[in-house]
């Protein structure tokens, strides 16, 4: 399956038979096969898509995200088919009130220290023998956060109740796995730590665009599962955020984003970035093509070869099951590295 990525103004997305058809100003005019599309992102403004197109895509279930050029949702067009069983999304709405919203939001967070663990240690694996020092620190740290995660099964009561301290183990892990991950970035880049949303340095950019583009795969997983992705645990409810969406991002960000943008600041120049920080045309199709290429990788996960962007769905399926009963625990994803 494909994407079709459109971010030049003047662009048009219409329809040639059985096919999706670009136009762009001064280009030959490119037709892709709609059976092949998964997913239109539309970047930016001044691009225009006919009423047919639309029309093809709710017929083959094809998401039409509207984005900003830098990566941030704005809208989203989906086929008019889905909305999700009636049945899941009650019992999602009830475990705000039960042990599920809790254990849901520990998982959450259980998965992505594991994760902020494992990339650590994976990068540290080229140190051994050659920067004893800074192979130590690597897996100390990682092992710091390992040791938090005991923490989160001390914590019982309602989601409502415990949030905050959830949040406060996941805020200690953040604090030791950032320092710790901005050793992996070439000093020439000056990353002075997580921030966001409005980044102010090359690396907090690319790292903002990566996790918008996985919160639009994240969304899609979550609504093909029938979950409502505004009803979160993890984070608390605000008016048009979708929290779920948010929640399950956590346990991805790590391994989807974070080691991608570890690869972009080696390839990447200060030419690729305009002076707000922001990427230029060609700085966004470097990273795009990184971040696409990681969510399409296959990894072996649970002794099989998975392309990662399915596991995403996959496991927002498992959310589902575990809402309605159908299995005990949600496990979070947490491949061996």
């Amino acid at each position: 399956m494909s994407r079709i990525i459109l971010s030049d103004r003047g662009s048009f997305l219409g329809k040639s038979g059985e096919q999706f058809r670009i136009t762009r100003k001064d280009e030959p005019e490119v037709l892709i096969p709609a059976c092949k599309v998964e997913q239109i992102l539309i970047l930016g403004s001044g691009i225009s898509v006919s009423s047919d197109a639309i029309e093809m895509a709710d017929e083959l279930g094809v998401e039409i995200v509207f984005a900003s050029y830098y990566g941030k949702p704005l809208a989203r067009l989906i086929p008019a088919s889905l909305g999700g069983t009636v049945k899941t999304r009650r019992e999602q709405y009830y475990a705000y009130g039960d042990a599920r919203g809790a254990n849901l939001a520990k998982s959450f967070i259980r998965g992505k220290l594991r994760n902020q663990s494992s990339l650590l240690k994976s990068f540290a694996k080229k140190w051994k023998g050659e920067r004893a020092e800074l192979w130590q620190e690597f897996r100390e740290n990682s092992g710091q956060i390992e040791d938090l995660i005991p923490k989160l099964d001390l914590i019982k009561g309602k989601v409502e109740d415990v949030r905050e301290r959830i949040m406060g183990v996941e805020g200690n892990g953040a604090e030791i796995y950032w320092r710790t991950w901005s050793k992996l970035i070439p000093e020439e880049w000056k990353f002075p730590g997580r921030d966001y949303p409005a980044a102010k340095d090359h690396i907090n950019s690319l790292l903002n665009f990566g996790y918008y583009l996985l919160e639009q795969e994240v969304w899609a997983a979550t609504l093909y599962a029938g979950l409502d992705p505004y009803a979160g645990f993890l984070h608390a409810d605000r008016p048009g955020q979708e929290k779920l969406v948010y929640d399950m991002m956590e346990e991805f960000r790590p391994l989807v984003v974070d080691r991608v943008v570890v690869g972009l600041a080696r390839e990447m120049r200060p030419g690729h970035f305009q002076e707000d920080c922001r990427m230029t045309k060609d700085g966004m199709k470097i990273a795009s093509s990184a971040f696409y290429g990681r969510l399409d990788e296959h990894i072996t996960y649970r002794e099989k070869s998975q392309i990662l962007r399915n596991i995403i769905r996959s496991q927002a399926s498992t959310v589902a099951t575990f809402l309605r009963g159908e299995r005990l625990c949600y496990e979070p994803f947490t491949p061996r590295w």
